[in-house]
């Protein structure tokens, strides 16, 4: 697969995985193992998209880190989800705040990256950024016996982070690309 192919194909697959992350987030507050298990699919699809984008991006170093960390970090959320369909303890809690910091990291180095060449997608990747921190503070909240509003914040989290994979996503097609450029011409 050509690098300008596997570049596309990665956004929209993390875009993918990243909404289905979401729905599973927001099925986990109603039935705890079904979201888990939606989660553990959602975050694994997103951490594959992350590294197929670190791989087609192999000549910016810093977009590479930036998608080699939120790989890592997606991948490490999905293992955490499985580990909690199983073992129900804080670890897993602070084990998600951290992989979710670090999905933070990972999203903002790349919104770094790609903020002259092409604004859109670097704003895609700021909104998940910023969706990933409000995660983080929703699984604190978690942590610290505040259940319900930390679910409300990981759930409102998990959506921003799909909406901006999804602007990220709609940044690097080609055909929507040119559409979006053209409606903020007007």
């Amino acid at each position: 697969m050509s690098k300008p192919i596997l570049y596309i194909v990665g956004n929209w697959v993390e875009a993918l995985g990243a909404n289905i992350a979401a729905a599973g987030v927001s099925i986990e507050i109603q039935d705890s193992i079904d979201g888990k298990r939606i989660r553990v699919i959602g975050d694994s699809i997103q951490g594959l998209g992350n590294f197929m984008i670190a791989k087609a991006e192999m000549e910016d170093p810093l977009a590479e880190i930036g998608n080699v960390i939120q790989g890592i970090a997606s991948t490490s959320n999905a293992i955490i989800a499985h580990r909690e369909i199983y073992v129900d303890d804080k670890l897993n809690n602070q084990i998600e705040i951290i992989s979710d910091s670090f999905q933070a990291l990972g999203s903002y180095v790349t919104a770094v990256a790609r903020s002259d060449e092409n604004p859109p997608k670097a704003f895609g990747n700021a909104i998940q950024s910023v969706g990933a921190i409000i995660e983080a503070i929703g699984v604190l909240n978690i942590l610290i016996d505040e259940e319900t509003r930390g679910d409300q914040l990981r759930n409102i989290g998990k959506w921003i982070q799909g909406f901006g994979t999804v602007i990220q996503a709609i940044s690097v097609t080609p055909g929507l690309k040119e559409v979006f450029s053209e409606e903020e011409g007007n």
